[in-house]
């Protein structure tokens, strides 16, 4: 029997509305089709208003157009814009409004995005390729159609957000309960583009001194990262801020954004910002280590090096392997649990350089160490041991740089030794990092050396950028402090 077409129409309804309840779901997914449109748009600006003067102002035909050139400098410009518009996109959605104009964002985007495709011709040689005039001409003209294309796009999503379509953040609240129910209720949280992922009543896990326990507090958080929460909010009154540190201490070894709600008007504090959690301010005490375009950008490095870098390097690692086996019985590589990004346990690869291959309570290797075989002595004092973990970073459970990752029974001690310790999971774990770079790895034998290298770490969260990232692979290679303390 052949569908009606009522019941047609109604299926593609069905699939649309599906299609969107995932975008509006989904933060990442939706800037990058933000990044899609605009960055389309910015390359057919370059495109068609090159290839109209060529045709109807000198008369170019067609077949003789130089496709080739100006096809590269379009797709160069409209990647490059379109990078910035999902940058420019996660900073719109913070508010979950509509700014006044896209004026300033979409014109600045739009002229580093030319300026940079042209100096790249320029260093090619192939800048005398192109016409002047329809390349100002693109320019010009581009500007009017992206700042109308970018205030559309806002505008729309604006609309999706204040009908309740668009939910892209999420946000798990802690509070007394009088105060958390006031929160939701007056909020209206879901006309802003959020969505409530759990709750936590202070009152449910206070002491008699009204102090809240902190196993459950860090239950809570965990829970909030495995949901998805971008954002834990507290609300309270100025008298509940007494009563905050604890909880700030629960929270501090999740990559969450922690937030302060008042309900009446408190004293000035020391925080990071005030952000817009819909209608209401909440103030903020930490910040996530990366922005969403800082995720995106450090893992697309991660994947195509690791990539790259496993494909070079299979050969050596098979070489190295039969090496290893020839040198002593057992397996090449060797598998060891690790606590890693947001306190998760995952298995770390590397080449076996030791006689035995512990993965319970473990006791870290030192100079000298009887455990390390000959050609295991080799391999660590050039980190050649680390080298399999390119595996961990392609699959997303390590980066190519960040804090090394310890065995889990070496991370409760240390974290037993040092409160800001734990601080280091706000970000995945290296193959490289900053302390390593400064001469702080191998074993943590005295409070200086573990002091040493968390300080290390938490300037690396806290001062982020891709160029840090380059600078330490550089240094991990050329640097003679990386190989320090190597045993």
């Amino acid at each position: 029997m052949s569908a009606t077409p009522d019941s047609k129409t109604s299926e593609h309804q069905t699939i649309a509305e599906a299609f969107l309840q995932f975008i509006g779901a989904h933060r990442l997914i939706f800037c990058l089709i933000v990044s899609l449109i605009e960055g389309t748009v910015a390359a057919l600006c370059v495109l068609i208003v090159s290839f109209c003067y060529h045709a109807f102002i000198l008369d170019v035909e067609p077949q003789t157009f130089r496709w080739t050139i100006y096809l590269t400098f379009a797709a160069l410009t409209g990647t490059i814009y379109g990078g910035s518009a999902a940058a420019a996109c996660s900073r719109f959605l913070d508010y979950g409004r509509q700014t006044n104009t896209a004026l300033p964002s979409s014109v600045v985007q739009w002229t580093g995005a030319f300026a940079t495709v042209l100096f790249l011709a320029f260093l090619s040689g192939s800048v005398a390729e192109f016409s002047r005039v329809s390349l100002t001409s693109a320019y010009l003209l581009g500007i009017p159609v992206l700042i109308a294309t970018r205030n559309l796009v806002r505008s729309i999503s604006t609309n999706r957000i204040r009908s309740g379509e668009l939910a892209l953040q999420k946000v798990a609240v802690i509070g007394k309960r009088i105060d958390v129910v006031g929160f939701l209720l007056n909020g209206h949280l879901s006309r802003f583009g959020y969505r409530l992922t759990n709750v936590l009543y202070i009152d449910d896990i206070a002491d008699r001194d009204g102090m809240p326990d902190e196993e459950r507090l860090s239950t809570f958080a965990a829970d909030s990262v495995q949901l998805g929460a971008s954002y834990v909010i507290f609300v309270g009154d100025g008298f509940s801020l007494q009563k905050l540190q604890p909880i700030v201490s629960a929270l501090q070894r999740f990559a969450l954004n922690f937030a302060y709600a008042p309900v009446t008007k408190t004293a000035p504090l020391n925080l990071v910002d005030v952000v817009a959690i819909g209608p209401n301010n909440a103030l903020r005490f930490m910040r996530k280590p990366l922005s969403d375009a800082g995720v995106f950008v450090k893992r697309a490095m991660d994947i195509v090096l690791s990539a790259i870098g496993l494909v070079v390097l299979a050969p050596s690692f098979l070489i190295i392997a039969a090496i290893i086996h020839l040198d002593s019985p057992g397996p090449a590589f060797f598998r060891q649990a690790r606590r890693g990004f947001n306190g998760e346990v995952f298995m770390i690869w590397k080449f076996r350089t030791m006689t035995v291959m512990e993965n319970g309570a473990i006791r870290q290797a030192v100079r000298g160490d009887i455990r390390v075989t000959k050609v295991g002595r080799i391999l660590r004092a050039l980190s050649i041991d680390e080298l399999p973990q390119l595996i961990n970073v392609f699959f997303g459970e390590m980066s190519l740089v960040g804090p090394r990752p310890h065995a889990v029974s070496h991370d409760n001690e240390l974290s037993s030794q040092l409160a800001t310790y734990a601080n280091r999971q706000r970000i995945k774990p290296g193959i490289t990092g900053w302390a390593q770079v400064h001469g702080f790895r191998g074993a943590t034998l005295t409070m200086e050396m573990l002091e040493g290298r968390t300080s290390h770490d938490l300037y690396y969260i806290d001062n982020w950028s891709v160029f840090l990232d380059v600078w330490i692979m550089i240094l991990t290679v050329f640097s003679a402090s990386a190989r320090k303390n190597a045993v």
